[in-house]
């Protein structure tokens, strides 16, 4: 194999060599025929205990005279032959220290020559790997030693009977599975540890082989009782009885993780080592910095260009030659700042011969003269036409996203994955009068919004941005004409298949009409609820003045509309109550009384005031705990909840007569559930029970009476005790609601 040289040895050395391969992760010299080192990389001085002065100019064999005997014959021979010498694991002899060790390489001597077929160099590739060698040396001496010992510091004996599966173990054998000393283990624990796919297709082929043969022997991976992921093997030999079946197993068991690790790491360096050598796609030149000539082409500079390397030769004017004329005045300025700088970099398109175009990228240093030598330019040359297309596709597609986000009328912004905000559409600017890089600079898009709701804003982004979860939130915005509109933003991750956060999508849309709507809504509740709780206290005060002068009357028919009148008062009093409790949810002011109370009392209470009212049904109750319950919450907001509960309960089952409650705790929760027999619920029902506004329909589509908010207003107050609801029901079968709050405990 030939490679095509430079004639002047020092132009190869401080040019190509020093610019492409001075930082290659092996080592790598360059010798003259008669052994004297002309160049050695960091890596090739590291591994010698060398300085670049002690080698350079030197003969090897002056450097390291006892790898003369060694590696003479082996460099005449490739010098002759023109074969290319690769040895793996090549032991050497070499003084360190004052000490004659072997040494071990991964090694490659490759013959270099020049245009006639004259020999000119030998190049050196090398890594050294004696580490690994001894690592792998130790690891088959202890698997040696493992088949001659059944006890050491580092070795589990074990001895299983292979009739009933008892299993006897040293101590060593529970610490690698993670458990102490003193802990047994059986065989079916064993196993259990073993991962899924070696357990079926090593451990127990192994076994159904050691069965045939006598010979117990594999290595697996276990995870031991810490979690830890471990390596392990096992030798073992069967013994039979008088019948020739199989008795018992004896056998010793080693942790082999970091062997296992240390064989990885290698593998890993051969891969780097063989993708280092063979996968570069970098063309190499040398160029006169003041005639701009060319020279020192590699095949891959050629393949680049158009050119055959193995059959064509080109001139030293190949890039004016072939430079795109757009491109001409960007080549100069690049070469004036390397004039300047000593360094050459610039992006270009070029045609080749065929018409076609390709982008490629230079990379170059001016290197110094040296050893009588003129000053000249080392560079690479890249086909960057795959990454400039992608970049022209991308480009292409932001520009028609950015369009399409411009042209809606919502606010469209962008986030990194940190939470920085790095992109606004044009309607975000429009509204706030503020430019681009006003809102992108630090956080310059919080100053528009309104400053009550800044404070929260931030945190509540934060926090999405932590939990990667949604964002969202009504905040009031500042607009160009320094007025404020209430707006609603939500914002969603991108995420990769990892689950890591890629960028974050978000909008904000005006509410500020429906904002507007809800507050004179909520007015007008007030208002209603204000105007309305006097007339019906009067009422309700007058019933009970006419029951108590009336109430003994002969007259069934006054006794009986006195009680309507009261029942519908009380009626109205509950719904009046509900919406003064929606309206102060929604502007978060509803207010809770909480102290430690029994939850138990509460519930016979409320039974027995329901009772009093509603005699159409039998209410069973059930204490399922042998104690008292205590919680702590707001006792009349849970009384609330649970009347609730209870009238909903007798009013969806009009054809029944029966209703159960029972109180019982659950992992430090107290629980109470009421069972009804009525008209129940299907699945699309239960998904908007809980929703304002909302009322289930019987079997005739008729709607039951009431607002449809005693649900909305139990769901809250739950919330706001750190509780929880929820519903198990079937069509025409009935409902059963639970509620739970957490246990009062007095620390």
């Amino acid at each position: 194999m030939e490679a095509n040289i430079p004639t002047s040895p020092t132009s190869l050395t401080e040019g190509f060599l020093t610019n492409v391969l001075e930082k290659t992760p092996f080592g790598i010299a360059l010798m003259n025929g008669d052994y004297v080192v002309e160049f050695a990389n960091d890596t090739w001085l590291e591994i010698a205990h060398k300085t670049r002065e002690e080698v350079t100019g030197k003969k090897l064999f002056d450097l390291f005279p006892e790898t003369a005997e060694q590696l003479i014959p082996l460099c005449e021979t490739v010098r002759k032959t023109g074969n290319p010498f690769h040895a793996p694991e090549f032991s050497i002899k070499l003084v360190r220290n004052g000490v004659l060790q072997n040494v071990y390489f991964n090694f490659i001597y490759h013959p270099v020559y020049d245009d006639n077929g004259a020999f000119q160099y030998f190049v050196t590739v090398a890594m050294e790997i004696t580490e690994m060698v001894e690592i792998k040396t130790k690891v088959k001496e202890d698997e040696e030693r493992l088949r001659l010992a059944t006890e050491s510091s580092h070795t589990a004996t074990w001895d299983l009977n292979l009739v009933t599966r008892e299993i006897i173990h040293s101590n060593y054998l529970s610490e690698i599975f993670g458990y102490g000393s003193d802990e047994l283990m059986s065989h079916e624990q064993l196993r259990s540890h073993l991962s899924e796919y070696d357990r079926v297709y090593v451990v127990e082929k192994a076994f159904e082989e050691a069965l045939k043969t006598g010979i117990y022997k594999y290595e697996a991976q276990i995870t031991d009782k810490n979690g830890v992921e471990k390596w392990v093997a096992t030798n073992g030999k069967v013994f039979f009885d008088d019948l020739g079946q199989p008795a018992r197993m004896l056998g010793v068991m080693q942790d082999i993780s970091e062997r296992k690790k240390s064989e990885i790491l290698l593998k890993q360096s051969h891969h780097q080592l063989n993708t280092a050598m063979e996968a570069t796609k970098l063309g190499t030149f040398d160029m006169d910095p003041e005639s701009l000539q060319k020279y020192n082409f590699s095949p891959r500079f050629l393949e680049i260009f158009g050119y055959d390397a193995t059959k064509e030769t080109i001139g030293s004017n190949i890039l004016e030659k072939h430079i795109h004329k757009n491109f001409i005045k960007t080549r100069a300025e690049a070469l004036q700042e390397a004039k300047e700088t000593g360094d050459l970099h610039y992006q270009t398109k070029i045609v080749l011969r065929d018409g076609s175009v390709k982008w490629i990228e230079l990379y170059g240093r001016l290197l110094p003269p040296a050893n009588g030598s003129k000053a000249y330019i080392s560079g690479t040359v890249r086909d960057i036409t795959e990454l400039k297309n992608f970049e022209e596709k991308i480009s292409a597609s932001e520009k028609k996203y950015r369009f399409l986000a411009d042209s809606m009328p919502q606010m469209v912004w962008i986030g990194e994955p940190d939470g920085r905000i790095t992109y606004f559409n044009k309607s975000a600017l429009d509204y706030s009068g503020r430019n681009y890089n006003d809102f992108i600079d630090g956080n310059g898009w919080l100053e528009i919004v309104h400053p009550e709701e800044q404070k929260e804003n931030l945190r509540l982004w934060e926090k999405s941005v932590k939990t990667k979860k949604p964002f969202a939130y009504e905040h009031r915005f500042r607009n160009k004409h320094n007025e404020y509109r209430w707006f609603m933003s939500r914002a969603y991750p991108e995420l990769d298949e990892l689950g890591n956060v890629t960028k974050w999508v978000g909008t904000s849309n005006d509410i500020d009409e429906m904002k507007r709507q809800e507050n004179q809504k909520n007015d007008f509740i007030k208002m209603a609820n204000h105007e309305l709780k006097t007339p019906v206290t009067t009422i309700k005060g007058y019933v009970q003045l006419l029951k108590k002068m009336r109430g003994d009357s002969e007259d069934k028919f006054l006794v009986n509309s006195l009680n309507t009148i009261e029942n519908q008062v009380n009626k109205l009093t509950v719904l009046i109550g509900d919406l003064l409790d929606i309206s102060r949810m929604e502007s978060g002011k509803l207010p809770l009384n909480k102290r430690e109370f029994s939850l138990l009392k509460l519930v016979t209470e409320t039974i027995e005031d329901i009772k009093a009212s509603e005699q159409s049904h039998q209410i069973n109750f059930e204490l399922k705990h042998t104690t008292d319950v205590e919680v702590y919450g707001d006792k009349e907001r849970i009384t609330q909840v649970l009347n609730n509960l209870l009238t909903n309960a007798i009013k969806y089952s009009p054809l029944a007569t029966v209703v159960n409650v029972k109180l019982y705790v659950e992992k430090n929760h107290a629980v109470v559930s009421v069972e009804d027999f009525g008209i129940g619920m299907d699945g699309k029902e239960l998904k908007k029970i809980f929703e304002r506004f909302y009322r289930v329909s019987g079997d005739d589509e008729e709607t039951f009476p009431g607002f449809g908010i005693g649900l909305f207003i139990v769901k809250d107050i739950m919330d706001r005790h750190d509780g929880k609801i929820w519903v198990e029901s079937e069509k025409n079968k009935g409902s059963k609601f639970y509620f739970s709050l957490p246990i009062f405990t007095n620390l």
